[in-house]
Formats: C-alpha cells, sequence, structure tokens
C-alpha cells in the first residue's frame, strides 16, 4: 500500500493554486449520472459564490454534479465532506483542474469555495453502474459491479483511493518516475467500497 504523502503531494497543490477564469462550454456529464430529482429526494439545485457553507442549511444533503458556471479555484469539503480539487469551466492537467466532481454531501459537511466566481449543485438522483466515471466519489455496489478491474486514466492525473486503504496511487495517461504516478493498476473492488479519484475521467475494464 503507498503511503499518504502521494495524496498530499497533489492535494497541496489544489491548495494554493487559483486559476484564471474561462467562459468555454462545460463538458458533458458521464454516463453514469442522470438529474432527474425525484420527488422523495432532500438535494436541490443551488448555485453558490466564493464562500463557506454548511450543507443542512445553505445545500441540501443529497448526490451532486459539482461544476463551475464562471471562473476556477479551490473547492474543499471539511467535516463529513472528503473533497479538495481544482475545479474549472475546462480541463487543465498542469494544475490538474476538472470540469466537475460528483459526490454524496452528508448533513453537517463544510464546503469552502475559493477563487470561482459561480459553482453550481446539481442534483444526482438515479445512480447507473458505468465503467467510465469523472472526479468524484463512487460506491461498489451503487454505481460500479463488483469485480476485479483494471482501473486507467483516460483523461487527466490525479489521485485515485478508497475508503479502506487499500487503493492509494497517483493515476495519469502517462508514467512519471519523479511524482510515483503510474497510467494504470489492477484490483479487486468490493460491496460498498467507495472509490475516490480526482482526475477528469477513469476506465474500468474487467478482468478475470
Amino acid at each position: 500500500m503507498k503511503s499518504h504523502s502521494k495524496i498530499l503531494l497533489i492535494s497541496s497543490v489544489a491548495a494554493v493554486t487559483f486559476g484564471i477564469s474561462s467562459f468555454l462550454p462545460l463538458s458533458s456529464q458521464f454516463d453514469n449520472t442522470l438529474t432527474t430529482v425525484s420527488a422523495k429526494s432532500k438535494a436541490k439545485e443551488v448555485t453558490v459564490g466564493p464562500g463557506t457553507y454548511t450543507v443542512g442549511k445553505q445545500i441540501n444533503p443529497g448526490r451532486y454534479v459539482i461544476t463551475s458556471l464562471s471562473g476556477s479555484g479551490n473547492l474543499i469539503g471539511e467535516k463529513k465532506a472528503d473533497i479538495n480539487i481544482i475545479l474549472g469551466t475546462e480541463v487543465d492537467d498542469d494544475l490538474g483542474q476538472v470540469t466537475s466532481y460528483t459526490s454524496s454531501l452528508k448533513k453537517g459537511a463544510k464546503i469552502k469555495i475559493d477563487g470561482i466566481e459561480q459553482v453550481n449543485f446539481k442534483p444526482v438522483t438515479k445512480r447507473l453502474k458505468s465503467t467510465k466515471f469523472g472526479a468524484g466519489d463512487w460506491v461498489v455496489g451503487k454505481d460500479i459491479k463488483a469485480g476485479r478491474y483494471k482501473i486507467s486514466a483516460l483523461e487527466g492525473n490525479g489521485n485515485i483511493s478508497d475508503n479502506d486503504g487499500d487503493i492509494n496511487e497517483i493515476l495519469g495517461t502517462e508514467s512519471d518516475e519523479d511524482l510515483g504516478q503510474v497510467t494504470h493498476i489492477t484490483t479487486d473492488l468490493t460491496e460498498k467500497q467507495v472509490i475516490s479519484t480526482n482526475l477528469q475521467q477513469i476506465q474500468l475494464t474487467k478482468e478475470d
């Protein structure tokens, strides 16, 4: 198992880097999310600016696709939300910037937005199992079928980890010995395991 210093290496860039505003169109969402809100969902679409917000007060609890509508900068989740990314309207591999982040936000979590003019939280209520994922938190059994997979970077570079410490890598489309970055990993994924990634897009290929 890799040491947690790898995660700090990438996330430290996110903590100090501020992007330049851009008005390019947002990329389309990945095929494992739908944005039709059911009557039972507590999630509610909201757009906010720079500042600090509490889930359960300014943002309803629920699962969201989070995107920048204007500008780029840091999106940080604290307490019950483990998020530390650079978010913008376009991908920037040099900064590790992504165009969206999908996450389930629990009541009491703190969300900090720094340097982004407008951030949109769009509810996701129907989860479809897929093999391609953007930046976010993905649950085996809900978003991913359990099994053995080769996980590869399709776009961008950054961290991939899980909630039990079995996965902790820097993943990218090219290997980098200085960073300890690899292009893929092979691992078993089990029910309720949570996979977190801040790459723009990864692909899971089923292995025997």
